[in-house]
């Protein structure tokens, strides 16, 4: 049995040899990398594999699945630059597919770490589908890319893939922006309900409650407080963004005219 890592990666030169170390038990790395990325993530990809890819950014889905074309194993393990597969996790894995199984992917726990600090609350406890077989790899979706598999296909392992990720709040920030005008695109194309000013006011209330309240995000100190404050925020900026993409071109228009009234007033 075969098993192929496969790596989608865009500017990851201050991670990526972390996520590299762990993945030895693999029978072959592949490394796709995003063809705007500008610094070093090639260059020390290419110390662990020679198996590595400059693609044209189609979507999140279409880097990953660059991954599997490439791959030539029965297995795959996905793995981000931010990602830690556990000495643990790679035991399990190992010995699940050398006794034989039917199933089509496993399930495993992600534990997330923000700013150093293992998260326990705030709705941060989470599982991911991230081991499948080449046959059933493939993703769809732009933004929050998927996979179609049935649950009853999908097997359970206990050991844990650490996330190092929000490392810092600029990082938080270039994350939204980037994730919020492709999720903002995407949902604009699907005819997404009009943004109101009592959309953002529920979008905030909401996440805010789920993160503090319900997750008890407080409970993780200083990154925990930090995060039940920016996710809130993080969909508020993804709302906006949708909203401006609504308004086709109205602003344009209304900066056109203040430029007409402004000239006329000389």
């Amino acid at each position: 049995m075969m098993l192929s890592a496969v790596l989608a990666l865009r500017d990851e030169e201050p991670m990526i040899e972390g996520a590299l170390r762990t993945l030895g038990f693999c029978d072959e790395i592949v490394v796709v990398i995003d063809d705007r990325s500008a610094d070093r993530t090639e260059e020390i990809a290419r110390r662990y594999t020679e198996n590595v890819h400059r693609v044209a950014f189609e979507g999140f889905a279409a880097l990953k699945n660059a991954g599997v074309d490439r791959a030539s194993g029965d297995w795959i393990v996905f793995c981000d630059g931010d990602e830690r597969v556990t000495p643990g996790l790679a035991r399990e894995l190992v010995d699940a597919l050398g006794r034989g199984s039917d199933m089509w992917a496993f399930r495993s726990p992600t534990v997330n770490f923000f700013w150093g600090r293992r998260m326990d609350h705030g709705g941060w406890r989470e599982s991911h589908v991230k081991i499948v077989r080449r046959d059933h790899a493939r993703h769809t979706g732009d933004l929050h890319e998927t996979l179609e598999i049935p649950p009853e296909r999908i097997g359970s392992l206990g050991g844990e893939r650490w996330h190092f990720s929000h490392r810092s709040i600029e990082h938080n920030l270039l994350k939204t922006v980037n994730y919020g005008a492709i999720d903002s695109a995407e949902r604009h194309a699907t005819g997404a309900p009009r943004v109101t000013a009592l959309t953002l006011l529920r979008v905030l209330a909401i996440e805010f409650a789920r993160r503090m309240v319900r997750r008890s995000a407080w409970r993780d100190g200083m990154p925990g407080l930090v995060e039940g404050f920016y996710q809130p925020f993080a969909l508020f900026c993804t709302s906006v963004m949708l909203w401006e993409r609504q308004q086709g071109d109205a602003v344009a228009r209304a900066y056109a005219e203040l430029e007409r009234a402004v000239t006329e007033q000389v």
